[in-house]
């Protein structure tokens, strides 16, 4: 993780109008700890695009095909019989193997994505190391940002409602 700025503010409406303040000056990679929802928050922050839907879909879809693509195999080329006169490729049989394993293919592939959006598996976050951040889960309210793209300190002080600054990571 790279260094980080902790703006700690007391009240959502302090921390919802500096968030508003550092996204028009240009402040981008901010990120909110808050002890509870706060909806005004969110289409000031604007969460990156995390593909999961994506991810889903093509994996959905590769499993499937590659499913239809097995029991074609098997049945026409690899081992095949003449039952009840139904031609070698008869693909209406294929369907319920094939649905079934794309749906079995996209939750794999969608629990891989979210973990992998969710920046698991890690260990250690250096925003845990300060006592100050225990209170993310009780009554404080944090604004993150990244150190190197941030204003400086007499600017960041001058915030409304803003508690105290606190530097974290690197």
């Amino acid at each position: 993780m790279t260094a980080r700025l902790l703006l700690v503010f007391t009240d959502t409406a302090s921390l919802v109008d500096a968030a508003r303040t550092l996204r028009t000056e240009g402040v981008d990679g901010m990120d909110a700890h808050t002890p509870w929802r706060v909806a005004d928050l969110e289409p000031v922050l604007e969460p990156p695009a995390h593909g999961v839907r994506r991810t889903m879909l093509i994996a959905g879809l590769a499993a499937a095909a590659g499913v239809f693509l097995l029991q074609t195999w098997s049945a026409v080329w690899f081992y095949p019989l003449n039952v009840g006169g139904r031609p070698l490729f008869s693909w209406p049989a294929f369907g319920f193997a094939t649905f079934e394993t794309g749906i079995l293919g996209a939750a794999a592939g969608g629990f891989v994505a979210m973990i992998r959006a969710c920046g698991l598996p890690r260990l250690h976050d250096p925003f845990f190391d300060t006592a100050e951040t225990e209170g993310a889960s009780d009554d404080r309210f944090f604004l993150s940002l990244p150190r190197e793209g941030a204003p400086d300190r007499l600017r960041l002080s001058r915030l409304d409602g803003l508690a105290r600054i606190v530097e974290v990571g690197r």
